[in-house]
Formats: structure tokens, sequence, C-alpha cells
């Protein structure tokens, strides 16, 4: 039950509950190998909701995570400029095969550009199974700039119908790999 706890509490973007977990990264930061992927000249970018932002004050999970970060120093800025241009089905509650693709995701949002040339961005997401979303994000995001260092982070990495996970685990670190024109996920070795 406590694994769902922490997901909801991420989902819903409760400020205490994504501190207490960004404190927890933070202490470990350098033992776990996530430094390469956060700091403080690290610019991060919050992956997209599933459905367009209705308003400017709306939910947003991955900002929220993205801010927090920042607060300490963890990300030299939050650039919010990955947009769902249309909605995709949440992938939490869709069907067995029914999850969008990569390619859905990647037609389904947009980026906005803004006078900024990073040199390091890490995509940040609030909880991650496939990587979908982040894949998608990336390719944009490489497109738009090809000269920075680009990596993807998510708060949590689920692992689909596991049994109850009772502790927090050693950081999952993968890597997504341009492939011809698209994003791929590589999982460790």
């Amino acid at each position: 039950m406590r694994s769902r706890a922490w997901r909801s509490a991420v989902k819903a973007a409760k400020p205490d509950w994504i501190g207490v977990a960004l404190d927890h990264l933070k202490a470990d930061l350098e033992e776990s190998g996530l430094g390469r992927f956060l700091g403080p000249e690290v610019t991060l970018v919050p992956a997209p909701r599933s459905a367009p932002l209705s308003e400017p004050g709306a939910l947003w999970p991955a900002r929220v995570i993205c801010e927090g970060l920042v607060t300490r120093g963890l990300g030299k800025e939050v650039v919010p400029c990955l947009v769902r241009t249309e909605a995709v089905p949440k992938s939490a509650f869709a069907e067995a095969g029914g999850r969008p693709t990569a390619e859905r995701h990647l037609e389904s949002m947009g980026i906005e550009h803004g006078i900024f040339a990073p040199g390091s961005i890490t995509v940040v997401d609030d909880i991650v199974t496939i990587g979908r979303t982040l894949m998608a994000s990336a390719s944009h995001l490489r497109e738009s700039f090809p000269e920075a260092e680009l990596r993807a982070f998510a708060l949590i990495h689920t692992y689909g119908l596991t049994p109850e996970v009772d502790r927090i685990d050693v950081p999952y670190v993968g890597a997504l790999r341009r492939t011809g024109g698209w994003i791929a996920h590589e999982p460790p070795q």
C-alpha cells in the first residue's frame, strides 16, 4: 500500500511528499550516479501532462518536481517549453495495449521556443513505466537543441504489475539513445 500512496502523492503533486523524495535524492546524489543528470548547471524541462494545461496554475507534477530540484540546487532553471497540444489517454488508466505510443506522444506535443540556449538539459517526469512520454519529449528537445547534452529523469520508475514495493531502491539508470529520427530507451546493462 505504501508504494501506491507514494504514486498517488506524486501524481497529486503533494509538495511535502515530493520534498521528502527530493531530499533523499539530494543526500544520495553522487553515490546514486544521478549527479550527471542533475546539478546547478542543468536546465530542467518538465515533461508535459497527458492533456493540455487548462489554466496557468493547473496541476503539473513534473513542474513541481523541477521547481523542488532547483530549490535544492539540483537544477539551474525550469523551462516549461514542452506543451501538450492535444490530449492522449493517461497510461495509468489505459487497458492492456491501449497506452499511447511514443509516436502518438510526439504528435500530440510541441515545443515553445524561447530565447535560451542550454548546454545541458534534463527532461523531468513524475512517473515512468516504459518511457514513451520521455522519448517523445527528448525527440522534440533534440531537434530544437541539437548541441545540448540531453538526459531524462523521473522521480519514480514503476515496474508495472509488480507486488507492493516496500522500500526505495537504487535509482534505475538506463539510456535514451537516438536511433534514426527517434530516441529509444535502452535498459541498464
